[in-house]
């Protein structure tokens, strides 16, 4: 199966994360950071990275409702 953007994105910044937190930066500073270090240069792939750093940082929450699956899914048809 093929990697997602997210899910090759997640690991460069835990890291660079991790690294921050040692060197005893505060969030403020390590957004700042992480957004410069953003790889993407269209719309999808910017969302995408800074979405992952604000759920890294503890900023914000993940969306559950799109893996949810539907247990009367096999009954719609």
């Amino acid at each position: 199966m093929k990697q997602t953007r997210r899910q090759y994105y997640a690991p460069k910044i835990a890291a660079k994360i991790s690294e921050m937190k040692a060197e005893g930066k505060t969030v403020e500073e390590m957004k700042k950071i992480l957004c410069d270090m953003n790889p993407g240069q269209y719309g999808h792939m910017r969302k995408t990275w800074a979405n992952e750093y604000m759920i890294q940082l503890g900023l914000s929450k993940r969306n559950k409702s799109f893996i949810q699956e539907d247990k009367n899914q096999q009954n719609l048809f």
